[in-house]
């Protein structure tokens, strides 16, 4: 399948609290075949950002609209969700001021993540994520 870098720029931006374009590549350019988790750390806005979604309410709510749609979409492409939750306390390190949120997401294949983040129902409610989250930070884990 082929992939357009500057496609999902357009929906999920370049850089700033999202993808860099070399980001972008490292995703495109790894095995596609191979398995993907995908860990998510994410701190929300008290109240979401009301230019992105015209709606009142707080970076909670928006971000429980996001995964209306997410959690379900992630399945439908044969991923799941191994762990989502709020961070409860540091055990190790001092970061967890930081976090409100972990989610950890599995796919059977790169190819499986890709095609969730190509997906036009997907790409509509990753508004509400935009509107609800502050700070974030998203790694990939090859398995093991």
């Amino acid at each position: 399948m082929n992939h357009s870098i500057e496609e999902l720029m357009k929906y999920y931006g370049d850089g700033n609290n999202y993808p860099s374009k070399s980001q972008w590549k490292t995703l495109l350019a790894g095995d596609l075949n191979r398995p993907l988790t995908v860990v998510n750390f994410f701190r929300l806005r008290q109240q979401a950002d009301f230019t992105i979604i015209q709606t009142p309410m707080t970076g909670e709510q928006a971000f429980d609209e996001y995964a209306k749609t997410s959690v379900p979409k992630v399945a439908a492409v044969g991923g799941h969700f191994v762990l989502r939750g709020a961070i409860a306390g540091d055990f190790i390190g001092e970061d967890a001021k930081n976090w409100h949120i972990v989610a950890i997401g599995q796919y059977p294949r790169r190819e499986n993540f890709i095609r969730l983040l190509e997906d036009q129902e997907y790409r509509e409610a990753f508004r509400y994520r935009q509107a609800a989250v502050e700070n974030q930070t998203v790694f990939f884990v090859d398995a093991m």
